[in-house]
């Protein structure tokens, strides 16, 4: 019989990336987003700028690149293009061999954690960003059968595992705001329901944990949340560039016991990853060599939810 007490507070992540997501969008009123706008409110968020083209001594700066293959390979290994070598979609140069994702790291430090990926750009499969030692790792086609359709597959895919299984730290992908933003630009009807979709599918899998925690069978468990992007859009559509609609990226830190409300300071890409580590318990390693920061959380963390 498992002894409820050993296994208190049982720390669980889940990441939540949202491509090509503008900021500003995002926050021009509640009802854009009402899921979003309540984590913002209860939790912690921020945004930076991509350093597109950053070339000086500073270590932790990088060159970024405003592509979903170079954005999305930062954000899992917390790592900048400089390192893990992936400068477009074509990922080209990729070493994750090196610099694997952060579910990778996680379950070969801690063997035990469940570690879990779904997805609707099969690319962050097929190309090795996530990598074959997750435990599980599903891709639904969205450049195949549409974004807004494999989006609600993924959804639905995590749904199932929150219910049914034990994950530990989960990662997952949407993609109808990138492709909305393509063919009709992030001003349009379009990329307003792409959002508003995504929002509804997070609420989902935040309702999903709320029914894990009311479960009076399980441990208690402490669940951060994390939601970034991995570039923004121009005003008409399309990304790659150096301005700063391109180059904004936002996180969203939400967990129980944290101030609700607090600003963070300019938090990148690159400290999703350590962030993930840090609240999984697993102590940075130097010879990982990240780029990335942890972002800060309570102080002393309290099993209230925001």
């Amino acid at each position: 019989m498992t002894d409820v007490n050993t296994e208190a507070r049982r720390p669980k992540v889940l990441v939540v990336g949202m491509d090509g997501l503008r900021y500003d969008r995002l926050i021009r009123s509640p009802s854009t987003a009402p899921v979003l706008h309540h984590l913002m409110a209860t939790g912690a968020h921020g945004t930076s700028l991509l350093p597109y083209g950053r070339a000086d001594d500073d270590p932790s700066t990088g060159t970024a690149y405003t592509d979903s293959g170079p954005g999305w390979s930062s954000i899992l290994t917390g790592v900048w293009p400089d390192r893990h070598g992936v400068t477009g979609n074509d990922f080209k140069g990729a070493d994750y061999a090196r610099h694997p994702d952060f579910l990778t790291r996680a379950g070969i430090t801690r063997p035990g954690l469940r570690t879990a990926a779904a997805v609707s750009w099969p690319a962050l499969v097929r190309r090795g960003t996530l990598g074959r030692a997750i435990g599980r790792r599903v891709r639904h086609n969205g450049e195949r059968r549409g974004y807004g359709t494999a989006d609600r597959r993924v959804a639905r895919t995590v749904l199932r595992w929150l219910a049914k299984s034990d994950p530990d730290v989960l990662f997952v992908y949407f993609g109808a705001t990138d492709e909305a933003g393509h063919a009709s630009g992030p001003l349009s009807p379009a990329y307003d329901q792409a959002l508003l979709d995504q929002d509804a599918h997070l609420g989902r899998l935040l309702e999903a944990i709320d029914a894990r925690r009311a479960d009076p069978g399980r441990p208690e468990e402490h669940w951060t949340v994390l939601v970034t992007t991995d570039h923004g859009h121009l005003d008409s559509g399309g990304h790659g560039g150096d301005s700063p609609a391109e180059r904004e990226v936002f996180v969203i830190l939400a967990e129980p016991g944290g101030p609700a409300g607090t600003l963070l300071d300019t938090p990148r890409l690159i400290d999703i990853a350590p962030t993930v580590l840090d609240r999984l318990g697993i102590p940075l390693d130097p010879a990982w060599d990240l780029q990335g920061r942890v972002l800060p959380g309570p102080a002393a963390p309290t099993s209230e939810w925001p």
